[in-house]
């Protein structure tokens, strides 16, 4: 069975050269001022670790002890993420190169591995990209956002967008001894079906309660340096198939077919219990096991029509309720705390789906989103324009491949997106070859070649103003939307540029701040204090989503199937369209979040900012009117509900009204009607709340406010 020999610690490193990529693919190098050397605990990317803004290739060396290989044993260098050349030398001997900087890779050493003590050395090189010739319009990197983005640091300047790079090791390396025939490459998907044939349903029948079997393909290799016959056991939890398996020298593929009766499905977490089976492959039997392989793999259907923008999760409807993340640029330092809060978090703010935008995060993540029933659309690490060499096409095929069959076995991940926002050429060339490479690996998922600008929509603060969401611009799949806000004051404080009133704007641009929207397109005041900037700029964001996020709800499945506001988190200290600052700090926009992505959202529909209270019927003044609506994304009705409306002043009710429902469909958009809220005589102008409750079974199921300026017709 497997052992492993722990290579993660304190590693001498040593700068060799900075590299740069030229516009024809090659690196030309520079061994001038380079960092002195030293050491470095890994895994971890070099920026976070002294070599800050550093573009080069550094060599990293350590010793480690090896016992000696049992008899027929083989052994492997495995690299769970190198940030983006690996150069590996064992003992002097060279060991194998590897390019990319999210997938794991291993070589095996057997014969270079010595026992006692062994020396191993990998030069990373994490290039810069020539300023102009390459950078940022014929790129060969590929790194998506984090080689090219307005949100990371320097935004897209010439001179400063590609500081603070990424290199390093950030994933764990380890010698791994295993026996001579294992287990390797093992995906899995499922087909739900109905267990008799003379059972048909369509794709918008409710599978969960059609009477429906999983048939479960399990895909595997063997890799062996031996021939002959060995016992293969394959395992979703109680279900089992044995069966005996020729083995070749090399690697054999194998197909297993598992049938499981009335399965446990895997759901979103606001539709029922993301449930997971224990996948295991067993090869071997008894005293004779040789090698085991397990995961955690959830046997769900998910569906998305491109024309409508529906989802489907097995055979329901299902709107998703997302954000894009990118919760650091540095993936080293995203470890089980700061994903389990980032779950948290999420699921705080009533989010069912992310859009992991424009790279691959680590494979924890994505177990983690298995576990919260957390839906992924995720991109490839592709954004706008790359060279045309047709030597990038191949390589970006590879990478796409390694993607899909790295995350193959997640059941949160729901589609694969090729590239985020392509030129031209990337989307007439490149984009459908690489969809066709990622469906070539995976069936089973939808597979969408660009993220479009079409589907990106920024009214009120790149065009227009906030107000224009009211027509629903990039519907039916809107995977962007949203506004710029500043953090906490503090938090700008520690920027270059924002420890002075005024701030540096200059130095605030290196974070990503962007002078013209904020102050020409949204129209932001800047107020007499950093303290009032960030008030005005977070109720600016707070104010966009709200009204965005309820005009697109009201219409689900009418003409929008699904939202990804952009962005959750900030993945450096930064001012950008995040509701969560890099130290997770939360802006009113993520509380704005929280409230109008509740799983049942009650809302009116107020088209202004001021209402006139004038007298029109003797000395009574006007009544409010207010269209009332609920939308309910649960999948249960809800019978016999009741809508409160009270309008509030310094928390003190002045006047209020109830209406009886009787009942609120599943899943569905119901229109209330009129709601009259009588005022009182002497009603003074002035600031209000409109407080919006719907209760269910003396429980408040709902919850939603509108502040609204009184005012009365001049003398």
């Amino acid at each position: 069975m497997t052992q492993r020999i722990d290579l993660n610690g304190v590693w001498r490193y040593q700068p060799l050269a900075w590299t740069t990529v030229q516009a024809d693919g090659s690196m030309t190098d520079n061994a001038e001022n380079l960092p002195p050397a030293g050491e470095m605990a890994l895994p971890m990317n070099w920026q976070l670790r002294g070599l800050e803004s550093f573009d080069g290739r550094v060599r990293f060396t350590r010793r480690f002890a090896a016992p000696a290989l049992a008899n027929g044993a083989r052994a492997f260098l495995v690299f769970r993420g190198v940030d983006y050349f690996a150069d590996v030398t064992l003992n002097g001997q060279p060991v194998g190169k590897h390019a990319g900087y999210f997938q794991p890779f291993e070589f095996e050493i057997t014969d270079l591995l010595r026992q006692g003590e062994n020396q191993l050395q990998i030069d990373v090189d994490c290039p810069k990209e020539e300023p102009g010739a390459v950078w940022p319009d014929h790129k060969w990197i590929i790194k998506g956002i984090l080689n090219h983005w307005d949100a990371r640091p320097g935004s897209w300047e010439l001179t400063t967008g590609q500081e603070q790079n990424s290199g390093g090791i950030w994933g764990e390396v380890y010698v791994e001894t295993r026996p001579a025939a294992f287990v390797a490459n093992v995906r899995a998907a499922s087909t739900l079906t109905p267990r008799e044939a003379s059972t048909l349903f369509s794709n918008h029948d409710d599978l969960a309660t059609s009477g429906l079997q999983a048939i479960v393909r399990v895909e595997l290799d063997v890799d062996s340096t031996m021939a002959g016959l060995c016992p293969l056991r394959v395992a979703l939890d109680d279900n089992m198939v044995e069966m005996t398996i020729p083995v070749q020298r090399g690697r054999t593929h194998h197909v297993v077919v598992l049938h499981v009766a009335d399965p446990r499905l895997w759901w979103p977490w606001d539709i029922g219990e993301p449930y997971l089976y224990e996948l295991a492959v067993t090869l071997g039997a008894g005293e004779s096991e040789v090698s085991h392989w397990a995961t955690e793999f959830g046997v769900r259907q998910i569906n998305l029509d491109p024309h409508t923008g529906e989802w489907t999760v097995n055979g329901r409807r299902f709107f998703v309720r997302g954000a894009n993340v990118i919760p650091t640029l540095w993936l080293g330092e995203y470890d089980a705390a700061m994903i389990g809060r980032d779950i948290e978090l999420l699921k705080a703010a009533h989010i069912n789906g992310v859009r992991v935008c424009v790279h691959i995060n680590r494979d924890e993540f994505y177990s983690a989103c298995d576990r919260a029933g957390i839906i992924v659309w995720q991109d490839f690490a592709l954004q706008w324009a790359y060279t045309t060499d047709p030597r990038f096409t191949q390589e970006a095929v590879r990478q796409v491949q390694e993607m899909v069959n790295h995350l193959y076995n997640h059941a949160c991940i729901a589609l694969w997106c090729t590239q985020n926002e392509s030129s031209f050429h990337n989307k007439v060339i490149l984009n459908p070859v690489l969809a066709q490479a990622a469906a070539q690996c995976d069936s089973s998922r939808y597979v969408r070649a660009t993220s479009e600008f079409s589907e990106h929509a920024y009214p009120g603060w790149y065009v227009g103003e906030m107000r224009d969401y009211g027509t629903l611009p990039g519907a039916p799949i809107l995977t962007e939307f949203g506004a710029q806000a500043l953090p906490s004051a503090d938090e700008v404080r520690q920027m270059r540029g924002g420890d002075q009133w005024p701030p540096d704007f200059v130095g605030l641009a290196y974070h990503d701040f962007q002078y013209d929207q904020t102050f020409y397109v949204a129209g932001i005041e800047m107020g007499a204090s950093l303290e009032e900037f960030v008030e005005n700029s977070q109720r600016y964001q707070a104010d966009l989503l709200k009204f965005a996020i309820e005009r697109y709800r009201r219409h689900k499945y009418e003409k929008i199937g699904s939202l990804f506001q952009f962005m959750f988190m900030d993945c450096w200290p930064s001012i950008t369209w995040s509701v969560l600052s890099y130290a997770r700090a939360p802006k009113q926009g993520y509380h704005t979040l929280q409230q109008v992505y509740q799983p049942v959202l009650v809302g009116a529909d107020i088209h202004r900012e001021k209402v006139l209270i004038g007298v029109d019927r003797g000395s009574h003044p006007r009544p409010l009117q207010l269209p009332c609506w609920v939308v309910n994304d649960r999948h249960a009705a809800l019978e016999a509900c009741r809508l409160h409306v009270r309008l509030l002043r310094e928390d003190s009710v002045i006047t209020q009204a109830a209406l009886d429902i009787p009942g609120i469909a599943a899943d569905s958009v119901t229109t209330l009607g009129l709601v009259t809220v009588e005022l009182p005589e002497d009603l003074a102008a002035g600031a209000c709340v409109l407080d919006l409750s719907v209760l269910h079974a003396g429980e408040r199921i709902s919850h939603n406010t509108y502040p609204v300026e009184l005012v009365r017709p001049a003398a």
